[in-house]
């Protein structure tokens, strides 16, 4: 993997001409509602409730990852499909009580749209979620292309989502750049031929390697990738 300086992909025939992006975990900061949603159920069930160091590096893996914190050991005495109700129920109506844009989301958004770079989000969150929580962050209204983990009949790691994303910008997937912050994004855009860039800031969790996952770029911030970017006008 790849950092800011030592990158050859940062080079002015490698630019995009659009990127894509994972949601939770990448440019919003969703980890507070999701834990808000696991602890709703727990409580529920008279279960200890998770702190947010225990959720946060889990939040990225969704209700069935939350859910599997939680529960533990325990899960199996319990209807997974009715918890997942329960999960999903009380977060689509609490889905941006606490959720933002990361740190430079804003600034990098308002690049792209600037240098006419068209973006999109590719992510493994149902589809309604997700359009339901950029309704309620007007930051992300020029998102160009939104699909979620039920879009399609494939679901990230598989590529598919992510032609699918390139095609409808009429960008070749090379030409793409895909951000995530898990190791299925990574796997995702190295095998539909983007360039791939972990959000290193992202809900990685301990016993998570990034640095075997390969991705092309590395970024502490969603403002590094505005350097990574420059300016698409000038090539």
């Amino acid at each position: 993997m790849n950092d800011l300086k030592s990158s050859t992909k940062n080079s002015n025939n490698n630019m995009p001409k659009a990127v894509l992006f994972d949601l939770d975990g990448t440019l919003v900061d969703t980890a507070d509602d999701l834990g808000a949603a696991l602890n709703h159920v727990l409580s529920c069930h008279g279960l200890p409730l998770c702190n947010p160091t225990e959720y946060r590096p889990v939040a990225s893996h969704g209700a069935k990852g939350l859910l599997e914190l939680g529960f533990g050991e325990r899960l199996s005495n319990y209807d997974f499909s009715i918890l997942r109700q329960q999960f999903l129920d009380y977060y689509a109506l609490h889905i941006c009580d606490h959720s933002r844009l990361f740190p430079g989301g804003l600034e990098l958004v308002l690049h792209l749209n600037q240098q006419q770079i068209p973006w999109g989000i590719v992510t493994n969150k149902p589809y309604q979620l997700a359009a339901k929580m950029l309704r309620q962050l007007p930051e992300l209204s020029e998102c160009a292309i939104l699909l979620g983990g039920d879009s399609l009949a494939q679901r990230k790691p598989d590529p598919i989502p992510l032609w699918v994303a390139s095609h409808q910008l009429s960008v070749p997937a090379a030409q793409c750049w895909y951000v995530g912050d898990a190791e299925r994004d990574i796997d995702a855009g190295n095998r539909a031929g983007m360039t791939t860039v972990l959000a290193a800031f992202g809900y990685i969790g301990p016993s998570d390697r990034p640095e075997l996952w390969q991705a092309d770029l590395s970024i502490q911030s969603l403002a590094d990738l505005i350097n990574l970017v420059g300016n698409n006008q000038s090539y």
